[in-house]
């Protein structure tokens, strides 16, 4: 017969620490005011972004098209050469 298996023994021994060396952590409610300014800090932070991706979709956009239109141009011109008169 097997033996049960043994429940495994902590690596390490949890520390303890003494009540009078803990630091407290305060936690401040939010009035309506810092709610108020809260939100529109977040706002103000979304719509920067929102601009500052457009105005990369926007220089992005026309390169991307420049881009296919001379793979196209460049395909119909080795297409005319190469077929020869």
């Amino acid at each position: 017969m097997s033996e049960p298996p043994r429940p495994e023994e902590p690596r390490s021994e949890p520390e303890i620490i003494p009540p009078g060396h803990t630091e407290r952590i305060y936690v401040a409610r939010v009035g309506p005011l810092g709610s108020i300014l809260l939100t529109l800090v977040i706002g103000l932070l979304s719509a920067v972004l929102l601009v500052l991706l457009l105005g990369g979709l926007l220089i992005v956009l026309p390169v991307f098209f420049l881009i296919v239109t001379a793979a196209i141009v460049i395909g119909i011109l080795r297409i005319y050469f190469h077929r020869g008169p």
